[in-house]
């Protein structure tokens, strides 16, 4: 499965992990040393969110964030003829209409 939301598309970022060492100058010390420097990956906080579409249910892989979005996307499609398409289908439309 990608890591990617699939209404946003939000994917994962490459951040830097950085390791310190001494005290801080506010906590009385002479300040923090950066002891290394190392690359690292920030995921997006993916879920599976399921709704019911035309008596088929799918499934999203969206982020937290755009949850409300899903369910404003299956109140969108009420209007639209969806009966007789596969699932895979519905997605599509549903996309669409972001």
């Amino acid at each position: 499965m990608s890591k990617v939301c699939e209404i946003s598309g939000k994917r994962p970022i490459v951040a830097n992990s950085i390791q310190r060492r001494g005290k801080a100058k506010r906590e009385g010390g002479v300040g923090k040393k950066t002891t290394g420097i190392s690359k690292r990956r920030q995921y997006p906080n993916l879920q599976k969110v399921r709704v019911r579409v035309a008596g088929q249910e799918i499934t999203f892989r969206v982020a937290a964030s755009h949850i409300p979005k899903v369910y404003e996307l299956v109140e969108r499609a009420k209007g639209l003829r969806l009966e007789g398409l596969s699932p895979k289908e519905i997605k599509k439309e549903l996309l669409k209409l972001l």
